[in-house]
């Protein structure tokens, strides 16, 4: 069986038809209903990480085969990760390190802008009734916002600021306001600022935020993100790099040693706890969706999603 789907090859993303992917050991076969678009994804076409294959990664579907039959037929998200299980730093407990990882539409393993995918059981996760699909594309990027409490110890009384009103900023934003955190946000469009604004929490444009703060959670997907990171975190406080690009930055690191500033890396996050939050809180994610494409309009869907100022563009697959 032929399925439909966007395969970039040879720096070109092409929609093409290719066989329905096969499920292997303890795989399930989903179905794709909405995929989301995201930097990571448009990093991939300039180069990032020398992906080909089908990119995506943030979906929402429904298990049309489960060998334990556990999944079957229902709606569900997934993550997006798969270790080896038999490397040295997945015999450490560091799986998510894994030396072999591959990863749903970033590498080594083909991804959600097709009809269908498949992924480990372990990585499923089924979706309550109340979270609807529009809001579970957003669950992967969330999780990323979750995993950062994991990483860092923060306290109640810590003055965060993120970096960044684009999606994974205002995100982040908002997992942190859920959190009860002391969240504040910086950014460039008022429009955009606004969606958080919402919940109360405070906002600033660039140069008007004139105290330093306790931790900078840095998500603005430039390589300015770090230098302005540096201006505003105290010493001895925390900065957190969200950001991933394909150009190298080049940084004058002598402060983060004078001052004693930790930075910390964080990525991928925990999906479970991330729809406990989604189940708890409202959050305003559609405001944040720019637009919905159908699959084979996919070419005209990441031409909007790389103009300057777009938020979430999905393609709706089936």
């Amino acid at each position: 069986m032929e399925i439909k789907a966007l395969v970039f090859k040879d720096k070109q993303l092409k929609l093409t038809e290719r066989p329905q992917p096969v499920p292997g050991e303890d795989e399930v076969l989903i179905q794709v209903k909405l995929a989301g678009i995201c930097n990571t994804d448009l990093e991939i076409m300039d180069g990032y990480l020398g992906f080909e294959g089908i990119p995506g990664h943030e979906f929402v579907g429904r298990v049309i085969y489960d060998p334990e039959a556990e999944f079957t037929g229902q709606r569900v998200v997934g993550s997006i990760n798969i270790s080896c299980y038999e490397c040295f730093t997945c015999n450490q407990g560091l799986s998510n390190h894994c030396l072999n990882m591959r990863a749903l539409g970033i590498r080594n393993k083909d991804g959600a802008f097709a009809e269908y995918l498949t992924l480990p059981r372990e990585n499923i996760y089924p979706l309550p009734e109340v979270v609807t699909d529009k809001m579970a594309v957003f669950i992967e990027p969330m999780a990323a916002a979750v995993e950062i409490p994991e990483k860092v110890h923060l306290r109640p009384t810590d003055e965060v600021v993120v970096l960044g009103d684009g999606k994974l900023g205002l995100l982040t934003a908002q997992v942190f306001w859920a959190m009860g955190f002391d969240v504040k946000v910086i950014g460039k469009h008022q429009e955009k600022l606004q969606i958080v604004k919402k919940l109360g929490i405070e906002t600033f444009l660039p140069g008007e935020l004139n105290r330093m703060v306790d931790v900078v959670v840095e998500c603005t997907g430039s390589q300015s993100g770090v230098e302005t990171a540096l201006k505003i975190v105290r010493p001895e406080g925390k900065i957190v790099l969200k950001t991933t690009t394909v150009e190298k930055p080049s940084l004058d690191l002598s402060q983060v040693a004078v001052n004693e500033i930790k930075i910390i890396g964080s990525r991928c996050g925990p999906f479970a706890p991330t729809l406990r939050l989604l189940e708890r809180h409202k959050f305003p994610l559609e405001e944040m969706i720019d637009s919905i494409f159908p699959l084979e309009r996919g070419l005209a869907a990441f031409t909007r999603a790389k103009e300057k100022g777009v938020l979430k563009v999905l393609l709706e697959i089936s």
